[in-house]
């Protein structure tokens, strides 16, 4: 028995890999919906073996440049954005501390 995992797309299963199978074969399909949360678990998952098998690099940790807006600052830019410039600028702004 083979696992596979295939999209519904338009009222077809289409495989998201190809299949060993000779054209014109029957087969016999079991479906069970992958949820979000297994999926995520699944990718960490390989993404540890990958790391202990030297194949990748492990996940970065957040630097400071990458920190998440304080509420204040949140308010401040909202009043900023409000006389029409763009969010991003503002925001690059924000944190180069104009």
């Amino acid at each position: 028995m083979t696992t596979i995992t295939a999209v519904y797309e338009n009222g077809v299963l289409r495989p998201t890999a190809p299949l060993d199978l000779p054209e014109n074969s029957r087969v016999q399909i079991q479906v069970r919906e992958i949820l979000s949360e297994e999926i995520s678990a699944a990718r960490r998952r390989l993404h540890s073996i990958l790391v202990a098998s030297g194949l990748s690099l492990p996940a970065r940790k957040p630097t400071g440049s990458s920190r998440l807006l304080t509420l204040e600052q949140r308010e401040r830019l909202a009043r900023k954005a409000a006389v029409g410039r763009s969010l991003s600028d503002l925001i690059i702004e924000e944190r180069a501390g104009r």
